[in-house]
């Protein structure tokens, strides 16, 4: 009884801080047979960094030319964000590989800041990401049905995905982060006609039709303008939907905010060696698990930072200034002393990680 009234009092807390309550949060705890997330965290991190850039190259490589100077910027974060997120590792397992995927995505950039057409680089580029995910992420494991769905919901649900780009695209800072959710959309699209091949009739029906309603918010790659930000919600509507949808499919918990305080611990776990490694200097790999970390903390597939912000605005306010010493994040710079050991940062992120988990264990 104990366990389910701190749940309860999570999810109102999800509730208050406007994040998404995962399906019948305050009623009931959902069992699934498989939990990819507390399985292949990691993995699925570096997973994501290799879906977003390819993404990212696919908008590069689609939209009309001359690139909007303000859509420059968020191509640019192929060379930061998305590999941040797997370059240690591609290092170590074949360092030619990653020198030349290296050199095909400053190509990239360097045609996006010198205002001319990306297309031809960022067509080249793409196989050597191919390529690269192949040493990154095991095949067998980018083919087993839990791991490729969580991978989907990723690019439904977290930063840059369907759902958040189209609501990033709504905010004053404008609409360019559009156009990575209309590739999110369709890289989304393509996953879900492969995953659906284990889905029920119904189940199929069903994460047919969020695919279809969705579609016409993702029309054209070129947003419009003014922009309806007032539909965001309804597309992070259907999107969750669709991941409730795949939880079934799958039999896999892909809401791991339902379960806070598995969730603070194993996170604390997961960054522990990551302050180790940039103590050691390890910064490549260390990194890889920050921006993991960061996956769960800020998505509303947990709801974690909507929780903290409403329980202990103090520990999110640090998680603010952490993070992006380490990682590129939605959190602002300002005021982040940039020159702070990343070691130091990093051990005040496990600090507020371990904090949080008394804070949601009651």
């Amino acid at each position: 009884m104990l366990v389910r009234i701190r749940f309860i009092a999570v999810a109102a807390a999800f509730a208050l801080a406007g994040a998404f309550v995962p399906p019948a949060a305050a009623q009931t705890v959902v069992t699934h047979k498989y939990d990819p997330y507390f399985d292949h965290m990691v993995d699925l991190s570096r997973a994501f960094g290799l879906e977003m850039l390819t993404i990212r190259l696919t908008v590069a490589e689609a939209f009309p030319a001359p690139i909007p100077k303000d859509l420059v910027p968020q191509l640019n974060r192929m060379a930061t964000k998305d590999m941040g997120r797997f370059l240690g590792t591609l290092q170590q397992k074949d360092a030619r590989l990653a020198s030349e995927l290296k050199a095909s995505i400053d190509a990239v950039v360097a045609t996006l800041n010198a205002g001319t057409s990306p297309a031809a680089a960022a067509a080249r580029a793409k196989p050597i990401v191919a390529e690269a995910y192949k040493v990154v992420v095991d095949p067998a494991l980018q083919a087993n049905l839990q791991f490729k769905t969580a991978n989907l919901a990723n690019i439904l649900v977290a930063e840059d995905g369907v759902a958040e780009a189209f609501e990033e695209a709504g905010k004053p800072t404008g609409p360019w982060q559009f156009p990575i959710g209309w590739a999110a959309y369709g890289r989304a699209k393509a996953l879900w006609a492969d995953v659906n091949k284990a889905a029920t009739p119904d189940q199929r029906a069903d994460g047919d039709l969020m695919i279809e309603v969705i579609a016409p918010f993702y029309a054209s790659i070129v947003p419009r303008s003014p922009f309806p930000a007032e539909d965001a919600e309804e597309v992070e509507a259907h999107v969750h939907h669709l991941v409730t949808v795949l939880e079934g499919v799958v039999d896999a918990h892909l809401y791991v905010g339902r379960d806070m305080p598995r969730l603070t611990q194993y996170l604390a776990d997961l960054l522990a060696p990551a302050c180790t490694d940039y103590a050691a200097g390890q910064n490549a790999l260390a990194t890889e698990r920050v921006y993991a970390v960061l996956d769960q903390f800020v998505s509303e597939a947990s709801g974690l930072s909507g929780v903290v912000s409403v329980l202990a605005p103090d520990l999110e306010q640090k998680a603010q200034r952490a993070f992006p010493r380490l990682v590129i994040t939605r959190y602002q710079t300002t005021g982040v002393d940039m020159a702070t050991p990343a070691a130091n940062a990093c051990r005040d992120l496990h600090a507020v990680l371990t904090e949080t988990k008394g804070l949601v264990a009651g």
